[in-house]
């Protein structure tokens, strides 16, 4: 048992396989605040506590700060798939978010960029009840994964531009 543990790790340590590392943004970047055109936006206020988890600091009044500016933010939703009666069974739901990470002198970070994440699902006739809840979840999980995108970009693009 234990050889085969053994060889596992191996294989996964010659195929490239690692874990990804957690998030921990440069100081260099300084205090950064997030900016959206709804100051109640759930992406926003997402991300400003995971920029606060990956090592940035809030701003201070006063104190010039890098900012994290979301400039587009887009859900659509469309059928993807009809049944025999012509009612649909099959939806596509696009979440879209355009950003943009400047820094506390107002030079872009990061150029202005776009991610886009989509999922599939189906619609029960028979269970209609649970769609909007089913929606309400989908919608939660791309925010989840559109934060976690947006955070790698710019842990990518930091981690590869020169102090």
């Amino acid at each position: 048992m234990r050889l085969l543990v053994i060889v596992a790790l191996l294989l996964l340590a010659g195929c490239g396989f690692h874990p990804r590392q957690q998030i921990r943004l440069s100081e260099a970047v300084g205090p950064m605040k997030v900016e959206t055109a709804d100051p109640y936006s759930q992406l926003g206020v997402e991300l400003a506590s995971s920029l606060s988890r990956a090592g940035a600091t809030a701003p201070v009044d006063g104190v010039p700060s890098a900012s994290l500016k979301i400039t587009g933010e887009n859900w659509s939703t469309i059928p993807l798939s009809l049944d025999q009666f012509a009612q649909v069974r099959e939806y596509l739901t696009r979440y879209r978010v355009d950003f943009v990470l400047q820094s506390a002198d107002g030079k872009p970070l990061v150029e202005a960029q776009s991610i886009e994440l989509s999922r599939e699902y189906t619609y029960d006739a028979n269970a209609s009840a649970g769609s909007p809840a089913e929606q309400e979840l989908i919608q939660r999980e791309l925010r989840r994964d559109m934060q976690a995108a947006i955070l790698r970009r710019i842990d990518i693009v930091l981690r590869n531009t020169p102090d």
